[in-house]
């Protein structure tokens, strides 16, 4: 994983953190207080410690329900009665080359993992194969 997708793909945590979120705007709204000279410092602490938990709670809400919204968007998708479509299943090689295009695992990682997954493909192709001739011994004697 290069260093700019890590360094991206950290700063999509940060910002989809609603604590992180929180102390950003607390600090944007209390920040004009301490830089004003004429307000005391004890004024900047309290609207500080004032408006800290009031704007987290609120940010931890909003995420809180934008997930839920999200999440029951992309459940009416899949819920159980609709049919399953072959778009929907993906095979274990698919999800190993979805893992590296987004940067989750390495190129070493990713070989290593696909031979083993070629390997045991390769294993139940025989076994089926083994078992399909088996299947028409008994049917032809």
């Amino acid at each position: 994983m290069s260093l700019e997708s890590r360094i991206e793909q950290r700063g999509r945590r940060i910002l989809g953190s609603p604590l992180w979120m929180g102390i950003v705007i607390t600090a944007f709204l209390v920040a004009p207080v301490f830089f004003t000279p004429q307000v005391p410092l004890w004024m900047g602490l309290v609207s500080l410690t004032s408006l800290l938990p009031l704007v987290l709670g609120s940010t931890y809400l909003a995420d809180y329900i934008y997930r839920r919204v999200v999440d029951s968007d992309s459940t009416d998708v899949s819920s159980p009665d609709s049919p399953v479509t072959e778009e929907d299943v993906q095979t274990p090689i698919e999800r190993l080359r979805h893992a590296y295009a987004r940067g989750e695992i390495g190129e070493e990682a990713f070989e290593r993992r696909l031979e083993r997954l070629l390997e045991t493909e390769n294993i139940h192709h025989r076994m089926r194969t083994d078992a399909t001739s088996t299947e028409k011994d008994l049917i032809t004697e």
